[in-house]
């Protein structure tokens, strides 16, 4: 909390502002979320959090706020400011993985999951700390899914299908989140990024102290 933050503090954007494509900034003109942080650890997840826009936007550009933050990515492709990012990102694509050939031209798309799932877990320390008040330590046992788009999430996400919808601009980040207490209060979260991609959060009650909660979760996948 933000008594308990010790050196020079700042303001975080939850989630990110890079989420925010200039366009949906400059026409609906969010008033975004901020919470204390320490300044240092704050500017510790810029490189990060541009890699994860610009990794993730190419599965969202179906929807209107996808398709606003990926032109914005391209633009700077253009415009050699990420040249080296893009390169990077271009290579994640994949025609023929292990040599095969995919049906109806697809392609595989993979990412360096350690740093995405660094910003994700980001997003949702700063959302739980937005709802409850309390600082999820950074070490906590958690597992992240993130969904294809055209596939079906698991069936475990039907436990959240009475949970509200929780997203001031629903339309960038929307999210829910339910305890499961069949599941030791195993704290269960979804993201939906540009009306596109959902991510899954399952994590530890922060006063857990078992090993069982991430277990039977992944049993349920």
């Amino acid at each position: 909390m933000a008594n308990e933050l010790v050196g020079e503090i700042n303001d975080d954007h939850v989630p990110p502002r890079q989420l925010y494509a200039r366009e949906i900034r400059r026409i609906h003109k969010p008033n975004l979320l901020t919470i204390p942080t320490h300044k240092a650890c704050n500017s510790s997840y810029q490189t990060d959090e541009e890699y994860f826009v610009h990794t993730m936007v190419p599965l969202a550009r179906q929807s209107y706020s996808g398709k606003a933050i990926f032109d914005d990515v391209l633009r700077g492709y253009v415009q050699d400011v990420k040249k080296g990012l893009g390169k990077r990102v271009f290579a994640e694509f994949d025609p023929r993985p292990g040599g095969l050939y995919l049906p109806n031209g697809r392609v595989v798309k993979r990412y360096d999951a350690a740093r995405v799932n660094r910003i994700i877990w980001k997003i949702i320390r700063g959302l739980f700390f937005h709802r409850h008040g309390d600082v999820l330590p950074n070490d906590t046992p958690r597992l992240i899914t993130v969904v294809d788009p055209n596939k079906r999430p698991p069936s475990i996400f039907g436990a959240l299908a009475d949970q509200p919808t929780l997203g001031d601009y629903p339309g960038v980040l929307d999210y829910k989140y339910a305890q499961i207490t069949e599941v030791n209060n195993l704290h269960y979260w979804a993201l939906l990024l540009w009306d596109r991609i959902i991510i899954l959060v399952a994590f530890h009650d922060p006063g857990c102290q078992c090993d069982k909660c991430l277990g039977l979760f992944a049993a349920h996948r």
